[in-house]
């Protein structure tokens, strides 16, 4: 699934939506990057989960930085 950050940013600002835009997990930017090197150099496209994820399983983010960092993914 992937997740659209921007979308669900700019619909709870459309709709006035305080608490969703509260709820929107924006991943810290070196994600961001390592996601598009990851396509860069392997054409392959993770979702930002993904991505965000394998860093911290990596030790490379820690835990409040991660969206659910307890919750195990299917391809773990």
């Amino acid at each position: 699934m992937p997740i659209d950050v921007l979308s669900q940013f700019y619909n709870a600002l459309a709709g006035h939506d305080e608490k969703a835009l509260k709820d929107i997990h924006i991943p810290m930017s070196d994600v961001f990057y390592v996601r598009e090197k990851i396509l860069q150099d392997t054409g392959v496209s993770y979702s930002l989960d993904h991505v965000e994820r394998a860093m911290f399983l990596e030790g490379h983010i820690k835990a409040r930085d991660v969206l659910d960092p307890t919750r195990k993914r299917s391809w773990e």
